[in-house]
């Protein structure tokens, strides 16, 4: 009995040892590695809810972080690699994504309708006094 229970925490430790993800990326420079820390940390994963690239586990996202860390190191500049990932994954990568299109209709309708419904309610009540 005494025997399963060690085989059984070995196996357990094996598990959780395998599912360990380690990244070994090789900087020419300590700038260079913060930039592209940076640049991942401030890109979302596409597969994983509000995680970042240095916190996701996803196989997406250690490719996403490879290429971060590949284009730090050929120069590229943070917005280059952001808008390359936008272009590629679609603007969900980004946790602040441009306003286009209806995207203006979202923010601008709640304060017009706030408006909207003031200058009603002031109305309705001007009408009863």
């Amino acid at each position: 009995m005494r025997g399963i229970g060690i085989f059984l925490v070995w196996a357990f430790l094996q598990s959780a040892a395998v599912g360990a993800v380690v990244d070994t990326w090789a900087f020419r420079s300590p700038l260079a590695q913060s930039q592209a820390l940076s640049v991942a940390a401030s890109l979302r994963c596409p597969q994983c809810q509000n995680q970042n690239l240095l916190e996701s586990t996803a196989p997406v996202a250690v490719t996403m972080r490879h290429t971060v860390f590949r284009m730090t190191e050929e120069g590229k500049t943070p917005a280059e690699i952001a808008d390359y990932m936008a272009a590629r994954y679609g603007d969900f990568v980004r946790y602040q994504p441009p306003l286009r299109g209806a995207a203006w209709l979202l923010w601008a309708l709640p304060p017009l309708l706030f408006v909207a419904l003031a200058a009603a309610l002031w109305r309705w009540r001007r009408r009863l006094s």
